[in-house]
C-alpha cells in the first residue's frame, strides 16, 4: 500500500514531483522515489508490506516499461511462477516487479490475471503512452487532471494541489447534491473542479496528447450449484481461499471486527487458516448506546481465540477534537460520522503495530444486506414464491412496489425519493445548482435483484464505503483488505438465484447458510444493520457540539456562501434538537471541508 503520482505529455517539474510526493507521506511512511525522463514522471510514497527490502522500493524500472503501483496482487507468488517458466528473471521478492513483469508478457490483458487491489502507473518510454489502472472496485483511488497535452495523477487530491496549474476550487453542483440529498459525485467526478477519478475496473491511456478511458471487467455469470448447501459450501470455499491469499505479508496482519456477520466470517475464516493472524483484532465500542455492538465483537474474538482484542471507545469529545484532521484526511466530504468510528481503528491498529487489517466491506453489496434489496428480491422470486411471501409479510409489498416503480420509471422515483429526504438546512442557492438525480447506469439484464446489487457495488453504496475505508487507513498508515472483493467471489455471488440471496426476514441468506458452524449462531441470527455506528444523536446535541454547530454554520464565511438554510438552523439551535441528524453533519462537513482544502471559497 503506497501513494503514487506523476505527470505525462510534457517535460516533467522535478520540484512538482517531489512535492507531490512530499503531499502523500501519510500513505507511505517508509520511503520515496523520483523518476523522469523528457516526458514523463513518476512519484512514489512507499508503505511495505511484501519484500521489506530496499530492493522493492519504486518506481521500478523493466527496459522501456516504469511503473508506480499501489496496492497488493495477492496472487503474486503464483503469477511469479507461471512468468518464471516463461523466461522472466526477478530482482525482488515484491508483488510490484511481478506486476511489472506480467504487463511486459501480456500488456492490458494482464488485468484479467491478477488478483488484488490496485492503483497504478505504467509510462512505455518507446511508445510514449502512458496507462493508469484501476482494481475491480476502486478500493485504491486514482484521481487526475488534465491540462492541455499534460496529464497529472495522484492517489490523493491533495498531491494534485501541488500542482501550480490547478485551483482549488469545489464543484459547486457536487456539494450542492450532497447538501441537500447526501448524494456523493458522480464515478469519474470528485468535489473538486477539475479533478476527475478514474472508476473502478477502468484504465486510462494517455498518448500524443489524447485521453481515453475504458472499462476493462464486468462480472461475467458463473453457474453455481442449485442445490442451496452445496452452493452454500461453494461460497464458503471461495472466501476461505480470498482470505488465503489475503493473509500474505511480510508484516504484523490483524481484522477489524465490528461484530456483524461480514466482519465475524472474516475473523472466524482467518482463525482456522493462519493462528498467528488471529492475535489481533480491532474493534470500536461505544458503551450505554442502545446499539453497540460489543457483546457481539466480544463473543466473535473469544470464538477465534483472538488473543489481542484491541478497543477503542470514541466519545464525543474525541470527535470534536480530531474533526479538523479527519476532514483532511478524507479531503471530500463524507455522508455520516461513522467514518469517525473506522479512523479511530485504524489509529489503534497502528498504535499496535500492525499493519494490515482485513475487513467485511462489500458483503452487504454482493450478498444482500440492505433494507432497500428487499422490494427487487421480492420481485425476483418465482411468482407464486412472491405472492406466498407479500401474503405472509405484508411489510414487503411497499419496498415491491416501489422497485417496480424504479424499474419503469426510474427518473421519477429518483425525485420522488429527493423530495422524501431533501435536508432541512440547505439554502436555496445550493438547490438551484444541484444537478439531476443521477442515471441508472445498470441496463434491464437480469432480474431485479442482480441488477439492484450491481447498482449498490459499483455505483451506489459501495464506491463511497471505499473512498472511506482506503483515506481512513492511508491516514495512519495501514492497509485495508477486503475478501469479498475477490472477482471469483463476487461473480459467484451476483450468479447465485434470488432466493438463495434473501429470504424474507433473513438477508445475506446464503452468507448464512455458507457460515453455519464457524460464525458463532449468536451472529448468523442477527437481522439488524449496524457496523461501527457512532452514537450521534446522542454526541450531536451536547452543548459543546451545539456550540461547535453555531460557530462553524453561522459564522461569517458560511453566511456569505448561501449554502445553507441558516433560519432552519438557528431554530433548531435555539430548540437544542435537530431534525436531521445526518443533514447538519453534511452541512458541517462541507463548512469544515471548505476552510480546511478549499480556502479560496
Amino acid at each position: 500500500m503506497c501513494g503514487i503520482a506523476g505527470t505525462a505529455g510534457e517535460a516533467p517539474d522535478r520540484a512538482l514531483l517531489e512535492a507531490m510526493a512530499d503531499a502523500m507521506v501519510h500513505r507511505g511512511p517508509d520511503g520515496s522515489g523520483i523518476w523522469s525522463d523528457a516526458q514523463a514522471g513518476l512519484s512514489f510514497r512507499r508503505l511495505a508490506i511484501i519484500d521489506l527490502h530496499e530492493r522493492s522500493n519504486q518506481p521500478l524500472h523493466l527496459q522501456d516499461l516504469h511503473l508506480v503501483f499501489n496496492g497488493e496482487i495477492y496472487n503474486y507468488r503464483e503469477l511469479r511462477d507461471q512468468l518464471a517458466a516463461l523466461g522472466h528473471y526477478f530482482e525482488t521478492e515484491g508483488d510490484g516487479e511481478v506486476l511489472l513483469h506480467a504487463w511486459q508478457e501480456w500488456g492490458e490483458s494482464a488485468l484479467d490475471r491478477v488478483n488484488g487491489m490496485f492503483a497504478f502507473a505504467v509510462w512505455d518510454a518507446a511508445r510514449r503512452r502512458l496507462t493508469l489502472a484501476t482494481d475491480p472496485f476502486g478500493e485504491k483511488p486514482l484521481y487526475y487532471i488534465r491540462l492541455g497535452r499534460r496529464l497529472a495523477f495522484a492517489s490523493d487530491i491533495r498531491a494534485l494541489l501541488r500542482d501550480p496549474a490547478l485551483q482549488a476550487a469545489a464543484d459547486e453542483s457536487a456539494l450542492a447534491g450532497y447538501l441537500a440529498y447526501g448524494e456523493m459525485p458522480a464515478l469519474r467526478a470528485s468535489f473538486f473542479s477539475g479533478v476527475e477519478r478514474l472508476p473502478g475496473a477502468h484504465v486510462l491511456r494517455l498518448a500524443d496528447g489524447a485521453v481515453e478511458v475504458e472499462r476493462y471487467w464486468w462480472p461475467s455469470p458463473v453457474e453455481p450449484p442449485a442445490n442451496q448447501a452445496e452452493a452454500a459450501a461453494g461460497l464458503r470455499e471461495l472466501l476461505l481461499d480470498s482470505v488465503r491469499l489475503r493473509l500474505r505479508s511480510d508484516v504484523p496482519v490483524g481484522t477489524s471486527l465490528s461484530g456483524g456477520i461480514d466482519s465475524s466470517a472474516t475473523v472466524m475464516l482467518a482463525a482456522q487458516l493462519a493462528v498467528e493472524h488471529s492475535r489481533h483484532a480491532f474493534t470500536a465500542r461505544f458503551p450505554n448506546f442502545e446499539r453497540d455492538e460489543w457483546v457481539y465483537a466480544d463473543e466473535v474474538s473469544r470464538a477465534a481465540g483472538v488473543a489481542c482484542h484491541h478497543v477503542v471507545e470514541p466519545t464525543a469529545g474525541d470527535l470534536l477534537s480530531d474533526l479538523p484532521r479527519l476532514v483532511r484526511d478524507h479531503e471530500e466530504p463524507v455522508r455520516s460520522s461513522s467514518v469517525y468510528a473506522q479512523w479511530s481503528v485504524n489509529r489503534i491498529a497502528r498504535e499496535a503495530g500492525v499493519t494490515v487489517l482485513l475487513d467485511g466491506q462489500g458483503a452487504d453489496e454482493l450478498l444482500g444486506g440492505y433494507r432497500h434489496l428487499w422490494g427487487p428480491a421480492i420481485r425476483s422470486y418465482p411468482w407464486r414464491a412472491a405472492a406466498g411471501a407479500l401474503v405472509r409479510d405484508a411489510s414487503l409489498v411497499a419496498p415491491a412496489a416501489y422497485s417496480l416503480w424504479y424499474d419503469a420509471m426510474p427518473g421519477a422515483a429518483a425525485r420522488g425519493y429527493r423530495r422524501l429526504v431533501k435536508s432541512p438546512y440547505v439554502g436555496a442557492a445550493a438547490l438551484s445548482v444541484a444537478g439531476a438525480p443521477p442515471a441508472d447506469p445498470v441496463d434491464g439484464a437480469g432480474t431485479p435483484l442482480t441488477r439492484a446489487l450491481l447498482r449498490d457495488a459499483f455505483v451506489g453504496t459501495l464506491p463511497a464505503l471505499l473512498r472511506y475505508a482506503d483515506r481512513s487507513s492511508m491516514a495512519h498508515g495501514r492497509e485495508v483488505r477486503l475478501p469479498f472483493l475477490d472477482r471469483r467471489v463476487a461473480e459467484y455471488a451476483l450468479s447465485l438465484p434470488p432466493e438463495q440471496v434473501y429470504r424474507p426476514g433473513h438477508p445475506k441468506w446464503i452468507l448464512r447458510a455458507a457460515m453455519r458452524g464457524v460464525v458463532p449462531s449468536s451472529v448468523l441470527a442477527r437481522r439488524d444493520k449496524i457496523g461501527f455506528e457512532t452514537p450521534q444523536k446522542h454526541w450531536f446535541h451536547e452543548p459543546s457540539f451545539l456550540e461547535r454547530f453555531r460557530d462553524v454554520l453561522l459564522d461569517p464565511a458560511a453566511r456569505t456562501r448561501h449554502l445553507l438554510h441558516l433560519r432552519a438552523i438557528e431554530g433548531d439551535l435555539a430548540a437544542g434538537r435537530w431534525r436531521n441528524l445526518d443533514a447538519i453533519w453534511r452541512a458541517l462537513n462541507a463548512e469544515l471541508w471548505l476552510r480546511e482544502l478549499v480556502p479560496a471559497a
